[in-house]
């Protein structure tokens, strides 16, 4: 139980990160309705398909990351396709995690103290506090991840409490009026589907629940579905109070015009509770805290096993693979301007070759006799899982095309 309880929340603090900033601001271009419909029909295709990521791992009879599974069952190409693509969404969220937590504490600093420090110094210590923390054991980082995500889950509570009593509930944003358009959806699919990645956890958690399938189907499923829940929750408190409050700040939401400190500011004034901002505060940075634990963690677990062939000192070995998990991902936010909005775009056109097409690809070619997950049988499931991986790759390309 104890294991068990872990793991959902490693998944579900891994899971919970952008998608808490994020979300809002790029949902406000759809409606309540279609985004709820859109949050659960993306949380079910990533709930199926880390079925078939589980799958991979217990054929395999160990926890191995993608593109050693790739080797494994279907040769080097496979495993060049895995190796690089977990490692690109890695630190693609990596870079979305630093930049966003590095804007929040930025604005924190400056409302409560006079002093103001650069962006660039705000994220150089957060990158610096993330390499600590990695070189931390394992269990440690466990017992911190479920203090941060309890302490995320009490904080959502208390200010969407403070938001429905702001509600006036006849007059919500139900469908926004550009809901029907392709375009609309193309330009916020990939955000959607990146707020569901947990995928860079599998093997470390496969072997953290020691192959036991039962407690791997649960933990992926119950910490999947806490963040599709929360997501929800969030999104349309946040959107109806906006919308009720102030009707022309929604129109610049629902049109992208706005910014994470932005939302923050308005937030802080339609709330009648004065700590309402350090409230929105404290979410943005629990959510993010506990995103990049997670995603760290399988990084720099992956990064360690294939130093540990060249340096045989595990102390060494560790502290370069901590330095390594996080300093790309640093360079990327201090050199890419605007890097939380579009790096997530391009990491969910990442995502879907990882979480999707690559393990469908891996178990069709293994066709093991026996399951452990028969749910795995039903064709036309895979095949929904396919189109959707494919949707969310060319809905990317035509952002990179045509823009946002």
């Amino acid at each position: 139980m104890h294991t068990k309880i872990g793991a959902i929340l490693l998944v579900a603090g891994t899971c919970i990160g952008s998608g808490m900033i994020s979300l809002p601001m790029v949902l406000a271009k759809l409606g309540l309705i279609p985004s709820i419909v859109l949050m659960l029909f993306i949380w079910s295709i990533m709930y199926y398909t880390s079925l078939i990521n589980l799958e991979l791992n217990l054929q395999a009879g160990q926890g191995l990351a993608l593109g050693a599974l790739g080797k494994l069952f279907a040769g080097k190409t496979a495993e060049l396709i895995g190796t690089t693509s977990l490692k690109l969404l890695s630190y693609s969220l990596l870079a979305v995690f630093i930049s966003g937590g590095s804007s929040v504490a930025q604005d924190l600093i400056a409302a409560k103290t006079s002093i103001e420090y650069s962006f660039n110094t705000i994220s150089m210590c957060y990158a610096f506090v993330v390499m600590v923390v990695l070189l931390l054991p394992i269990q440690l980082i466990d017992h911190l991840n479920r203090l941060l995500f309890l302490g995320l889950l009490g904080v959502v509570a208390i200010l969407m409490s403070g938001l429905a009593l702001t509600v006036a509930w006849s007059d919500i944003p139900l469908f926004s009026e550009r809901y029907h358009e392709v375009g609309v959806w193309a330009t916020l699919i990939s955000v959607v589907f990146t707020s569901f990645g947990f995928q860079v956890i599998f093997h470390t958690l496969a072997n953290y629940c020691n192959m036991d399938k039962k407690t791997l189907k649960q933990a992926f499923l119950w910490g999947s579905l806490i963040p599709a829940i929360v997501y929800i929750l969030w999104t349309c408190s946040l959107l109806s109070t906006v919308y009720h409050a102030n009707p022309s700040f929604y129109i610049q939401m629902s049109e992208g015009q706005i910014g994470v400190g932005d939302l923050i500011q308005v937030l802080g004034g339609i709330a009648k509770w004065q700590s309402v901002q350090l409230l929105v505060w404290w979410i943005s940075s629990l959510a993010l805290a506990t995103s990049v634990l997670g995603v760290g963690i399988g990084l720099c677990g992956t990064l360690k096993r294939m130093i540990s062939k060249v340096i045989s000192n595990p102390r060494v070995c560790h502290t370069l693979a901590s330095i390594m998990t996080v300093m790309p991902a640093y360079l990327v936010v201090i050199y890419v301007p605007n890097a939380f909005i579009a790096v997530l775009g391009f990491a969910g056109m990442i995502l879907a070759v990882i979480a999707i097409l690559l393990p469908v690809y891996l178990l069709r070619r293994i066709k093991p006799e026996k399951l452990f997950y028969p749910e795995l049988k039903r064709k036309s499931l895979i095949q929904l899982s396919l189109i959707v991986g494919v949707a969310v790759i060319a809905c990317e390309g035509f952002n990179m095309l045509y823009g946002r």
